[in-house]
């Protein structure tokens, strides 16, 4: 300041009548009062705030830091932060919590002191000591997300690999998207400490100006205080208004010139926009397209159009009309990191080409019974598309492709709906390190050919009613390697495979384990399999029609599968069984002829009835299953999933984001020097 506190606090005390309250106390003062006063009420209100969105948690997690406690979803966190690595978080163990009220309590008689006083060193002291919590909350909030970001055990089950979210904003961590900013308390001191600091030279130079202008000698000191409140609060983000209409945003739109990217603000705008002409439309702080229940959100009918960073809801509900989040019916467009929810269907490619749909996370309705829903990802006409790490849960069928052909599918996550993926009249398309879970079925190939699976993952799809892993009917060309089939109630469902003379369906390196029956077969099936590791299963194969003893292929290049139930031995030492492994499904059998018997599965008297066949050779039915090279060690285990049980890591991934921001004001028992 170009004149000391000291001597403006003089002046102004000379130039106030001495009745006036500048006989009792200087400018300074009343601020300083007024900056303790707001650092009090700051201790008593949150000062920063974590939301983390997750498809496994509808309502979010979050979790908030106030001076001496913590609040939200901490129990559930500390359950789960183990298995990656990160220290459990107890509030009455954090060094800081403890210090917060004897700090606050020291800079707030600090201040007093310097309003009291009015030493100069005084005051310059109880400006930094209010700067300084101010910044050095940030800073420390961000020091402790770098170190418990890098500093994780790599010997834990879901290691993440090192991370740094960030203290103010957005931050993609897995699937998984946290948004973090400051609180009320936080921007009560941010409004101490400015008025401590500007306030006297604020208020003189307006008191000075008014003066200046001929008008009134003096300003009530309430009014001017209330002004350098208004000023300090002036960053403060509030409740942005809604558009008008659907009219503000296709306005925009409309007068954005094409090829430019227009930003959308916060906010929440109605839908039923059309973006007509090349455009990027990108969303800061994820503003909202509302449909407002009717029709298309957003309807995209030029090429080139890229839309991200919005949250689009409330679509239309008609069945037959089959409206959509976003329904694009132009080439190359780039629909990447939005959130799609509360939409009958999610993303709809129509009678287009070469699009990328990447980072999104898309719902259904969730009130609607799954059958009532829409598809999440619908390809319908359409070719050469890339859809990847995409999040996906409470649709009907997750990725729905019909008569579409050439498209690659990588890296999504689909869980809670029909079929996690529906091919219909879908050729030459890709899957790779995909996951179904907790679906339905995990995955329908119908009438379909040139089909690519690799890597993917069909687990926990238990349904009673159905519960494949993977169904294949009337499917050509299929290959099948490295995938894992586990925890279902079928494992793979085959019909029709293949369905044309000459063509085949491949299995190779396939885990095939704990499934209530790893493979259902009827006498239509001419499969190969080869490397396969077939284990934990109640059953391995059970067959309907009639024998299919001599139908399918079980090695593939000399090489056979894994059973965990085979009893050979390995005399040569070549890796191969010696004498081939059988598989009789006696129940199975007396099942087709008698429907009556399904009430015994999985039961003491289905076991009976397989190990009488198995020991009296007088009533051993035909084998399902004849594997002429059995290898003797499994090539795949459950711990080389694909993606290992994302319900853990979607959830522990969730749990250290989560969990960091506790740690910013603790060391978890760690001692460290300052503040």
């Amino acid at each position: 300041m170009a004149t000391s506190i000291t001597q403006e606090g003089a002046k102004l005390t000379a130039a106030a009548p001495s009745s006036s309250i500048w006989a009792r106390f200087d400018l300074w003062s009343v601020c300083a009062i007024v900056a303790a006063a707001l650092f009090v009420a700051a201790a008593f209100l949150p000062l920063w705030h974590m939301a983390l969105i997750a498809p496994q948690y509808p309502d979010n997690l979050t979790l908030t830091a106030y001076g001496t406690t913590m609040k939200g979803d901490l129990q559930e966190i500390n359950s789960l932060n183990h298995y990656a690595g990160v220290k459990e978080i107890h509030p009455d163990e954090v060094l800081e919590l403890t210090l917060f009220p004897f700090l606050l309590a020291g800079s707030v008689a600090l201040m007093l002191a310097a309003a009291v006083f009015k030493n100069r060193l005084v005051r310059w002291a109880a400006m930094l000591v209010a700067w300084g919590f101010v910044i050095g909350f940030l800073v420390d909030i961000q020091y402790w997300l770098y170190n418990y970001g890098h500093d994780l055990n790599e010997e834990a089950p879901l290691y993440p690999g090192p991370f740094t979210p960030k203290v103010l904003g957005s931050t993609q961590v897995v699937n998984f998207h946290s948004e973090c900013m400051v609180d009320w308390g936080w921007w009560l001191m941010l409004s101490g400490a400015l008025i401590i600091t500007l306030g006297s030279p604020v208020i003189r130079f307006l008191r000075e100006s008014w003066s200046n202008t001929g008008a009134a000698k003096a300003v009530p000191t309430a009014a001017v205080m209330l002004f350098v409140l208004a000023f300090a609060f002036a960053g403060q983000p509030g409740p942005v208004a809604a558009a008008d209409g659907a009219g503000d945003l296709q306005a925009m739109i409309d007068a954005a010139p094409a090829g430019s990217t227009l930003t959308v603000q916060p906010g929440t705008y109605l839908g039923g926009v059309v973006i007509d002409k090349p455009l990027t439309v990108e969303g800061v702080g994820w503003p909202v397209i509302d449909g407002q229940l009717h029709g298309d959100v957003v309807k995209i009918t030029a090429e080139g159009v890229t839309l991200r960073g919005l949250v689009i809801q409330g679509s239309g509900r008609e069945v037959s009309n089959e409206p959509s989040g976003i329904l694009v019916r132009a080439s190359n467009a780039l629909i990447e990191n939005n959130r799609v929810r509360d939409v009958l269907y999610g993303i709809t490619l129509q009678e287009s080409d070469n699009h990328v749909v990447r980072g999104n996370q898309i719902e259904s309705v969730r009130e609607f019974l799954p059958e009532r829903r829409g598809h999440a990802l619908y390809l319908y006409y359409t070719k050469h598309n890339l859809l990847e790490d995409n999040v996906i849960s409470n649709a009907k069928d997750g990725i729905y492709i019909n008569f579409s052909e050439h498209n690659d599918v990588f890296r999504n996550t689909v869980t809670d709906l029909r079929y996690g993926i529906h091919f219909m009249y879908a050729n030459q398309n890709r899957m790779i390190d995909n996951v179904f879970r907790d679906n339905l079925t995990g995955g329908s190939l119908m009438y379909s050919n040139d089909l690519y699976f690799e890597g993917n993952e069909f687990s926990h799809n238990m349904s009673k009613a159905s519960g494949y892993g993977l169904l294949f009917k009337d499917v050509d060309n299929v290959e099948m390697v490295r995938n894992s089939f586990h925890h279902n109630r079928v494992g793979l469902t085959l019909e029709g495979a293949p369905f044309t003379p000459g063509a085949y369906v491949r299995l190779s390196d396939n885990l095939i384990g704990y499934n209530q029956l790893a493979i259902a077969m009827s006498t239509t099936v001419g499969a190969q399999f080869g490397g396969n590791t077939f284990v934990g299963n109640l059953r391995q194969a059970d067959t309907t029609g009639g024998s299919i003893e001599h139908h399918n292929m079980w090695q593939i290049d000399g090489r056979g599968n894994y059973w965990d139930d085979y009893r050979g031995y390995d005399a040569n030492g070549d890796g191969l069984g010696d004498i081939e492994y059988q598989y009789r499904a006696a129940y199975g059998e007396l099942v087709q002829r008698n429907e009556s018997l399904k009430a015994f599965a999985n039961t003491p008297a289905q076991l009976a009835i397989d190990l009488a066949a198995r020991w009296f050779p007088a009533y051993r039915n035909a084998p399902a299953v004849v594997d002429v090279s059995p290898l003797m060690r499994p090539t795949r285990h459950l711990s080389e999933s694909s993606a290992p049980d994302n319900r853990w890591a979607a959830t522990l991934s969730l749990a250290i984001l989560t969990l960091l921001p506790a740690a910013v004001l603790g060391v978890s028992g760690r001692t460290r020097k300052g503040w």
